[in-house]
């Protein structure tokens, strides 16, 4: 009875512990990395709140995603990264694809993806073997003026559930789709919160 407990409290931690923010590496994408600080919802973020105009419903133009240097993976590509990273900040109430009356432009890079290992996650995921790992940064640009109005660099990690769900095989790629759903949606309410009048 001990030792069953004892699995189901490493179980239940490793579930909640899936998909966390790590602390973000300077990628050289931004020009000032040591501005960043915790946002409300990004782990490392700055705005400037004494140039933006808030807005009753702010509107934020989809710019250019880089992917300089990154490489697709198995069961994973640069492609499908970049789709699913459109489709997930197209969907929130911030950031559009064609707002003519737009004030700011996001710009994001993917700086770093690596589906891990499904073996290391399945044999020893709980001490952070095999993690998938996805950074992306971003600015928030003004389209008249080019000046940078806010930039942030988020990195999650998130083992699959200590490595249960690659038990029906190489969880990888799921796993990286979820992190770029999990960076979205701060990306989205982060940008809300800031860039909306209250």
């Amino acid at each position: 009875m001990k030792h069953l407990f004892l699995v189901l409290n490493v179980l239940l931690c490793g579930f909640i512990l899936t998909g966390h923010a790590a602390a973000p590496k300077d990628s050289g994408y931004l020009s000032d990395y040591d501005r960043l600080v915790e946002g409300e919802y990004l782990e490392a973020y700055w705005v400037d709140m004494a140039q933006i105009q808030k807005s009753a419903a702010p509107s934020i133009l989809l710019g250019k995603i880089s992917t300089t240097g990154i490489k697709d993976h198995k069961g994973v590509t640069v492609a499908d990264s970049v789709a699913w990273l459109k489709a997930d900040l197209l969907g929130g109430t911030v950031i559009s694809d064609g707002q003519p009356d737009a004030k700011y432009r996001l710009d994001l890079a993917i700086t770093h993806m690596d589906p891990g290992s499904a073996a290391k996650r399945i044999w020893a995921g709980e001490f952070g073997a095999g993690h998938a790992q996805l950074q992306i940064e971003g600015k928030v640009v003004d389209i008249e003026s080019g000046e940078v109005m806010a930039t942030f660099a988020e990195r999650r990690r998130s083992s699959g559930a200590i490595g249960v769900k690659d038990l029906g095989g190489d969880a990888g790629p799921h796993i990286i789709e979820h992190l770029v759903k999990l960076i979205s949606t701060d990306v989205n309410n982060e940008l809300l919160a800031s860039f909306k009048a209250r």
